[in-house]
């Protein structure tokens, strides 16, 4: 009789994960201010996907036939699986490979004010150097940052890479200030637009005797502070506080609401389908959710296409301490139209920021 209750217990038990595993992957069919719960869900779904698997594993080992349950959802959802782990991409461009076509590599990177994981000052003219590295072994053709500041105490990174070769260079700001989102190029700039304020900006660029579109995007953060982290570790562990919790779970929906709103000025830009075109930057977004999937109508992913493993690429702490973590995520993205493709994909893990940098090379086709 217990061995029964206990039984029924757990089935309950899968049917709510299968529908909060369901659920997570529905963002992108409804706009967070219709179906908020949906977009919350979004931020979980690979670990739901993990817990149905166990009870998958479970079940089998008892040989029950209930592990059908999860085994018929993650089939049905697996279409999201390869938007955040990927077998067999490639780090770089094999001389093979090269068939000619047009090809440019581009670095996309939230620098974080070059402040590290632990928001340490001191760090900024090293982590400024440590970057300069980073381009001396990629050799980009456009970098495309976000959170950017261009001088330390000792470090004057513009100028720096700018003898490096990248003579064109624009920001989010009107003022010519090469801070924030900015965009350095080795090939010309001949249009800049801003859209929205200083956090989106859209340059087109001399490439080929064509032009390339660039979009470099900082989407509006969370403004997670120390209690939040707090909160969010207090949870792992099991711990619950209500007042703290209700006050993170308002950030999030603030903030998911603002872009959906930036979405609505983005569409009417993205429907106009130019060629050539990429979008960089830091979407503050996982792939299920509203915004990504949305763009995803417009453009091709290039971590979908060259990527390999899972490729996270944020792994701040928002704390001094590392014992306070934030779960990593894929937030950097690197979009581009369907006559462009991805045939290279690198993250290159380094502690100079909360974020990863992200080499993509592009390919035009032909």
């Amino acid at each position: 009789m217990i061995g029964k209750i206990f039984k029924i217990v757990f089935i309950v038990i899968n049917f709510v994960l299968v529908a909060l595993m369901i659920c997570s992957t529905l963002a992108g069919n409804k706009p967070p201010s219709s179906g908020m719960a949906f977009s919350l869900l979004s931020y979980f779904y690979l670990y739901l996907l993990l817990v149905n698997v166990i009870c998958v594993v479970g079940w089998l080992v008892v040989g029950s036939k209930w592990f059908l349950l999860s085994t018929i959802a993650i089939v049905a959802r697996c279409g999201f699986l390869p938007l955040y782990f990927q077998i067999g991409g490639t780090e770089t461009v094999e001389e093979s490979a090269d068939d000619g076509s047009p090809m440019v590599k581009v670095l996309s990177f939230n620098a974080h004010h070059f402040h590290g994981v632990d928001f340490d000052d001191a760090l900024t003219d090293s982590n400024m150097l440590l970057f300069l590295d980073i381009v001396d072994t990629e050799n980009p053709d456009v970098l495309t940052m976000q959170e950017y500041i261009g001088r330390g105490d000792t470090v004057h990174l513009t100028d720096r890479l700018e003898k490096r070769g990248y003579s064109y260079m624009t920001s989010g700001y009107e003022s010519g200030s090469i801070t924030g989102e900015v965009i350095f190029s080795k090939m010309p700039i001949v249009r800049v637009a801003r859209i929205d304020g200083p956090t989106k900006l859209c340059t087109s660029i001399l490439w080929n005797s064509d032009t390339l579109r660039l979009f470099c995007m900082h989407l509006n953060s969370y403004g997670l502070d120390t209690s939040d982290s707090r909160h969010i570790h207090n949870i792992s562990h099991g711990n619950m506080d209500s007042l703290t919790g209700r006050s993170t779970l308002h950030k999030f929906t603030e903030t998911i609401l603002a872009h959906e709103q930036e979405w609505n000025t983005l569409k009417p830009i993205f429907e106009s389908r130019d060629r050539l075109t990429i979008v960089a930057g830091d979407f503050n977004e996982t792939p299920a959710s509203y915004f990504y999937q949305q763009c995803r109508k417009y453009y091709k992913d290039s971590y979908c296409e060259a990527g390999q493993g899972f490729s996270t690429t944020y792994h701040g702490t928002f704390t001094k301490s590392r014992h306070t973590t934030f779960p990593s995520f894929r937030i950097d993205m690197l979009l581009h139209t369907e006559d462009m493709e991805a045939v290279a994909y690198k993250r290159i893990k380094t502690q100079i920021s909360d974020h990863y940098p992200i080499v993509v090379t592009l390919k035009q086709k032909k």
